[in-house]
């Protein structure tokens, strides 16, 4: 019973953050963000999950991927993606998180999974409210059909963007593209706070 009263209330939560963020009602902020570091912080906030369904989550980050957007939104996006990888990859799988610098000049944040994979018939409509490849499967794992909608939101309300690629039964790749802003003359690189440039990949695994 409780657990049918926390999945209503997650429910009505949700679609109240939908609702409001598609209306233009929830007001955005604007900083500077390196999506690196919001990355791995979302990636360790959340290992604990995967630690629970004995899953490898690899998290890998190139140095200074700067944007303009609101964090806790795009925050709020990537936690869901995040989220999502993890609820519908089975245990023993991998999750795979990578930030990079793309050749058009783009910030781009992948989150790859050794899930079932999503149909092609499915594909177009995955970031749809309340749409399920396996609606039972959906609701074992606790799934109310909307975090992925709210992930599209969070991502287009920052002027990005949010691709998928996935092949049946060969896991899944969600790819979040933003405007990368070049500062410090750099190709989006920012200063740390010892006043030199960050350097080189990062990388860390938790399983």
């Amino acid at each position: 019973m409780l657990e049918e009263v926390d999945r209503l209330t997650r429910l009505v939560e949700n679609l109240l953050t939908l609702t409001r963020g598609e209306a233009g009602r929830i007001p955005l902020t604007s900083a500077l963000v390196d999506v690196s570091d919001l990355t791995a912080t979302v990636s360790e906030g959340l290992h604990v999950l995967a630690e629970e369904k004995h899953q490898s989550l690899e998290v890998e980050t190139a140095s200074a991927v700067t944007v303009r957007c609101d964090p806790a939104i795009l925050r709020q996006g990537l936690i869901n993606v995040l989220h999502n990888a993890i609820k519908y990859t089975p245990s023993g799988g991998t999750i795979r998180v990578v930030t990079q610098h793309a050749r058009s000049g783009e910030a781009v944040i992948e989150v790859k999974d050794s899930g079932p994979g999503i149909p092609a018939a499915d594909r177009q409509r995955i970031f749809e409210r309340f749409y399920r490849v396996d609606a039972g499967r959906s609701r074992e794992a606790g799934g109310v059909g909307l975090g992925l909608a709210i992930a599209r939101w969070a991502v287009e309300a920052n002027g990005g963007r949010i691709e998928i690629e996935s092949e049946e039964g060969q896991g899944a790749l969600f790819r979040i593209v933003l405007p990368l802003v070049q500062t410090d003359g750099g190709r989006g690189a920012v200063a740390s706070p010892s006043g030199s440039a960050a350097e080189g990949p990062r990388a860390a695994t938790s399983q």
